[in-house]
């Protein structure tokens, strides 16, 4: 019963927000929304819980709180090539997550500005974020143009079983961000989002290992055997990272739907590129109702440094990540893959102030590469339940 009070503790804090702010001011925003994400095979299995108040300051500022809290179990493959025993290239791992973000908003008459501090704390792993964002209306606020920059401070315990143990590291990345948003007539608009990322620090994942065969003895008649030994990952300690967004949307009067659809490109500077596809269709039925399709497609090539093994590369692995060349991961998701989900949301609207929804997604992933085992590339099905009340 304690480990449950203290599972949703952040949730109640956000709800005692509410009920504060509600004696003081109105037009404010409740919501909660519950995922149950589930892998095949016994894999990995994320439970999140997510709440959600918004509510104004005063005429020109605005406060958004966000508590959430994901529960993580399962196994997930650790770099060593799939065997008949599971527990020979898998990972299991049983932790919690608990975040929150504050953010602050202000109107203005030229520009509206808004702050953003984010805290995420899991058992070896130690997250903060800072943002601030300004954006401008013209044209009638039928074109918005705005900016933002933002600080990721990141604490990795490295210290995993089976894994290195370099104690506590820091991660750092900071990004700029440029969009433009455009209605372009009554049914129709169109955005464009461009972000640079550079992090830097430690950026290898301590459960993640890569293997190298290796001779003992050589040329001993009795003696000599290989054996397959695991290093732990090595990737650069600095990276250059860019995405582009865009993103339209139509409304069909005579159907009561509107479309939506996005293209998202990433890349950075060790050769790992990715697009990812998604359309959505909004069907409103009667009153009380809309159907919510969704498919999404994505695609990436591999990194530089991707590898299943070290057999064969030449390469000698360190006892400790360095950050240093060379450079090496068995991790599939730098892989050549593809992915795909397809969904659908339903929204029962019981009163205007007052929504529900439901959706089911499929996801799949395999590879491409003709090289990485399909038995590392998980498949999910993920189950949300939201509510928004504003008030």
């Amino acid at each position: 019963m304690n480990n449950l009070f203290l599972s949703v503790r952040p949730l109640l804090v956000t709800f005692c927000l509410v009920l504060i702010m509600h004696k003081g001011f109105s037009q404010k925003a409740f919501r909660i929304k519950f995922q149950d994400w589930i892998e095949g095979d016994d894999r990995i299995r994320v439970r999140s819980w997510y709440a959600e108040v918004e509510t104004p300051l005063n005429s020109n500022w605005d406060i958004g709180i966000v508590g959430m809290v994901d529960s993580i179990s399962g196994a997930t493959p650790m770099g060593r090539p799939p065997t008949q025993n599971k527990s020979d290239w898998l990972a299991y791992l049983e932790e919690e997550r608990r975040a929150g973000i504050v953010n602050l908003s202000h109107k203005g008459d030229e520009y509206d500005f808004s702050f953003e501090f984010g805290l995420s704390d899991e058992p070896d792993y130690l997250s903060r974020n800072y943002a601030v964002r300004v954006s401008k209306g013209l044209a009638s606020d039928t074109l918005t143009l705005h900016a933002g920059l933002s600080y990721i401070d990141d604490e990795v315990d490295s210290g995993v079983p089976g894994g290195p143990n370099l104690g506590i590291q820091s991660k750092r990345t900071p990004e700029i961000m440029l969009g433009v948003h455009r209605v372009l007539d009554p049914q129709s608009t169109i955005a464009l989002n461009l972000t640079y990322g550079q992090p830097k620090g430690y950026l290898s994942d301590p459960y993640k290992q890569i293997g190298l065969t290796e001779t003992l003895f050589p040329g001993h008649p009795t003696l000599e055997k290989e054996i397959f030994y695991l290093y732990p990952e090595n990737r650069p300690d600095e990276r250059e990272t860019f995405v582009a967004y865009l993103e339209g949307s139509r409304y069909f009067k005579d159907l009561d739907g509107s479309f939506e659809a996005s293209y998202r490109f990433f890349s950075d500077d060790g050769g790992l590129e990715g697009h990812t596809y998604e359309i959505q269709w909004f069907q409103r039925l009667g009153e009380k109702f809309v159907l919510r399709p969704l498919y999404r497609f994505y695609h990436q090539s591999e990194a530089d440094f991707y590898n299943v093994t070290l057999d064969g590369t030449g390469l000698s692995p360190v006892a400790q990540p360095s950050g240093n060349s060379p450079y090496y991961s068995a991790d599939y998701r730098l892989s050549k893959l593809q992915s795909s989900t397809c969904g659908l949301k339903l929204s029962y609207f019981h009163r205007e102030n007052l929504i529900f929804d439901l959706a089911f997604d499929q996801y799949r992933m395999k590879g491409k590469d003709g090289i990485t085992s399909p038995q590392v590339y998980p498949s999910a099905q993920v189950f949300t339940l939201g509510a928004q009340w504003e008030f």
